[in-house]
């Protein structure tokens, strides 16, 4: 046996042995009749404590981070719209090219399955990700800083041809 082989196993024979001891500790320790019985009152106190404190992270959370969300912009008046039409297994793309730096405004429909437009660099880098439904037509704005190709895939399983539901948008400077 080599020299990694023998310290994993050995790191892993010491965690299996910690954890099982660790597991009798508690299983001891839960059972002892000498403990005296918990103060409801201070649990309760420091259950409240707890909520209070979750609460205010969760709201921190919500205030840090809502004026990120793209989701609910709006359109500039000379704004590219562009409606693309999910079907199995394609994207329904116009050959128009978009121009870098204004607007797109995204009006996204799929003819019979829930569809995920996500649209990536040619380098792979993810710019956009939305949840197209049948019977809805969803609204992204969303602005190219760059011109060159991107990649469309969808992310949502559609069925035995989803891997090969790929396509192109072209942006222009």
């Amino acid at each position: 046996m080599g020299t990694t082989a023998t310290v994993l196993s050995i790191s892993f024979t010491t965690v299996c042995v910690l954890g099982i001891a660790f597991v009798i500790y508690i299983a001891r320790s839960t059972r002892n009749p000498a403990v005296a019985a918990p103060d409801h009152g201070a649990l309760a106190e420091r259950e409240k404590a707890w909520f209070g404190v979750v609460v205010v992270l969760l709201v921190s959370l919500l205030v840090a981070t809502i004026f990120f969300t793209p989701y609910g912009r709006t359109a500039s008046a000379n704004a590219q719209v562009e409606k693309i039409e999910a079907i199995q297994f394609a994207w329904l793309i116009p050959s128009t090219p978009l121009q870098a730096g204004r607007q797109v405004e995204f009006k996204l429909t799929s003819a019979d399955v829930n569809h995920s437009f996500a649209v990536y660099t040619m380098s792979g880098e993810l710019l956009f990700e939305v949840q197209v439904m049948p019977g809805r037509t969803t609204d992204y704005v969303y602005t190219f800083k760059h011109a060159g190709t991107y990649r469309v895939l969808c992310l949502e399983y559609c069925g035995v041809g989803h891997a090969e539901m790929e396509n192109q948008l072209t942006v222009t400077a």
